[in-house]
């Protein structure tokens, strides 16, 4: 015992009393991390429930938001074209993946195979067929016809959910008389719901407007700003 006394104070141990005060205070330390581990384990498990169903909240709303934004698109294309069909479709991006396969002379090859990626989250593509055409595809219109497929997504857009304010500046650029006539009557209909402020320069669309303000100019050659209410 003796030599086992002299061996602790060779070792710098101290005496019982200070081991066992710095056991204590070690054994306390340990408890509290213990339960903090506990705490934040079952803090991280609600997360995760919350996450998991805010996930499958927004899943939801998201397949009935798409749903409704593509009957409206295809009621508004149909009206923009006179006809046609239009789709809103979901779907995940696109990844190259290899894959084996046996060619003519039985040999093994690695072949280039296009597979949904699993961990992208769902897209939307637009599917669009015109009136009297074979064709379909947005890549397959022209710049004018693109101009009024995107025309007629807003729209469709807006009547899901009508904001209180709309402005479109110069959306009516590219349409002829005909279709500045079918604008103007989606116009009307879009002002139903919403205020509309449009910045443009198409006849048909300006004759659909309560209140007109632009800038002229007189024969001194200085602008003036011009107001016109129909109304009146």
């Amino acid at each position: 015992l003796e030599r086992m006394k002299i061996r602790l104070e060779e070792l710098g141990t101290g005496s019982n009393e200070d081991v066992m005060k710095e056991y204590k205070e070690v054994k306390e330390r340990d408890e509290f991390l213990v339960r903090e581990i506990a705490d934040l384990e079952a803090s991280v498990a609600k997360l995760q429930e919350l996450i998991a169903e805010l996930n499958l909240q927004l899943n939801e709303r998201f397949v009935a938001g798409i749903d409704k934004i593509g009957f409206e698109f295809n009621r508004f294309f149909a009206l923009m074209f006179g006809g046609g069909e239009a789709k809103l479709l979901r779907m995940k991006p696109k990844v190259k993946a290899k894959k084996k396969d046996i060619n003519e002379f039985g040999e093994e090859i690695e072949v280039d195979e296009e597979a949904e990626d699993e961990e992208a989250q769902e897209g939307v593509e637009l599917d669009v067929k015109l009136p009297n055409k074979r064709v379909r595809g947005l890549e397959m219109l022209s710049g004018g016809e693109r101009a009024l497929t995107s025309i007629a997504l807003i729209f469709a857009m807006s009547q899901v959910n009508p904001p209180l304010f709309i402005i479109l500046d110069e959306t009516d650029a590219a349409l002829d008389e005909a279709n500045s006539r079918r604008y103007g009557d989606m116009i009307s209909a879009l002002a139903q719901k919403s205020q509309l402020i449009l910045i443009t320069h198409n006849r048909e669309t300006m004759g659909r407007a309560g209140v007109l303000y632009g800038v002229t100019m007189a024969g001194d050659g200085i602008s003036k700003l011009l107001s016109v209410k129909f109304d009146e």
